[in-house]
Parts: C-alpha cells; sequence; structure tokens
C-alpha cells in the first residue's frame, strides 16, 4: 500500500472510526455493534439514545462503501458481511503506521463523545 492508497483509506471518517474501533476491542466485532458504535460516535450521542434510523443509515453506509472499501484494499477479513476484523498483513500495518501521521489520528480526540457499544 503507497502512500497515496492509505491516505484515500483515511480520507473517510466513518473509515477512521471503524478502523479505531477494531484496534480499540483488539477482537471481531459484529456488523450490529460496529454500526451501533460508528453511529454513536459520529453523532455524539451515547448509543442508547441512537434511533434505529441513524444506526441503519450506519450500517448501510458501511455495507455499501467502508467495509467493501477497506476489504478490497485488505486491510478487513474478507468475510464482513456479519462480523468485521482487522486483517494480519503488511497493508494493514502500513496503513497505521501512515495513520500516525495525521493530525486527526486516532479520532477520539476529535470527537466529544467516544461511545462504544460492548
Amino acid at each position: 500500500m503507497d502512500r497515496t492508497e492509505a491516505l484515500a483509506v483515511l480520507a473517510s471518517a466513518d473509515r477512521q472510526l471503524v478502523l479505531h474501533e477494531l484496534v480499540e476491542r483488539d477482537r471481531t466485532v459484529t456488523l450490529e455493534s460496529l454500526s451501533r458504535s460508528v453511529a454513536a460516535r459520529r453523532h455524539q450521542i451515547p448509543p442508547e439514545d441512537l434511533d434505529g434510523r441513524k444506526i441503519e443509515r450506519a450500517r448501510y453506509r458501511l455495507r455499501r462503501t467502508h467495509l467493501p472499501k477497506l476489504a478490497e484494499e485488505g486491510i478487513i477479513d474478507s468475510n464482513w458481511e456479519e462480523s468485521v476484523s482487522l486483517a494480519d498483513g503488511e497493508r494493514t500495518d502500513r496503513l497505521f503506521g501512515l495513520s500516525e501521521e495525521l493530525e486527526c489520528w486516532p479520532p477520539d480526540d476529535s470527537l466529544g463523545y467516544p461511545y462504544r457499544s460492548r
């Protein structure tokens, strides 16, 4: 993964949130849980205050745009329809190495409510 490819992956706030959630949890996460966490962090509200529409919109964005992009780049494992985990490998290592150069990484610092559903 070259610098341009890595920056294209990191250009999306939702993808940054997905990656940060996966790093912080250090395990496989269900698509439902990931959708709820991304929606809560994106809207800066506790997960219990989310309405179903916000979660569904986050799930739609993840399934249609962000998870396919991350899978295509080899950053997450290809079986992401139900659960998501980081892929082991050089591309993932390179992406996180470059992410540390960004002022906005990790995304926790830029969000008022870094809530996660467990």
